[in-house]
């Protein structure tokens, strides 16, 4: 479904972040803009690829269908950002869900690092209330928006690589 389509819909937005303090902040922000999602929140890589692919404690629980959105840092225990989108991008039933990395880090290096493993797009977390809230409008009224969000429970057909194109 599109959140620009069906905007009385709720949009499922999967958040990979460590940080307690992070998550208060974020929600804080979304219940503040009342874009119409639910929030759900992994700590980190490692139970965010287990949510997904409904493995270990996620396994035995009715979760609905997959996230629309995931929003994910970087710096996190056990699996970082970078390793888990790329089993994401890796993975046929996950690769095509929008990936929007939420980190503190603004290096260069990272940044790159983060497209060329196929992130939708990079956002700097700002060290001001006032500033995220700036940031998460900006995100909502873009993805939540003006974008067409596609349905996640909906395979994508993938050619191989060396498939020649009609």
């Amino acid at each position: 479904m599109s959140a620009r389509i069906h905007p009385h819909t709720k949009v499922d937005v999967l958040i990979a972040e460590d940080s307690e303090f992070d998550r208060a902040l974020l929600r804080d922000a979304f219940d503040e803009l009342d874009f119409n999602v639910s929030l759900i929140f992994v700590g980190d890589g490692e139970e965010l690829l287990e949510y997904l692919q409904r493995t270990n404690k996620f396994s035995a629980r009715e979760l609905g269908p997959l996230p629309a959105l995931i929003l994910l840092d970087l710096n996190m225990p056990r699996m970082k950002g970078i390793p888990a989108l790329q089993a994401m991008r890796a993975d046929i039933k996950l690769r095509a869900l929008p990936v929007i990395v939420l980190s503190t880090s603004s290096s260069p290096r990272q940044i790159a690092e983060a497209y060329a493993n196929g992130v939708n797009a990079y956002m700097t977390k700002p060290a001001h209330f006032d500033e995220l809230l700036d940031t998460i409008q900006k995100f909502g009224d873009f993805w939540l928006s003006v974008s067409r969000l596609p349905d996640p429970n909906v395979l994508p057909v993938v050619k191989p690589a060396n498939a020649s194109c009609p």
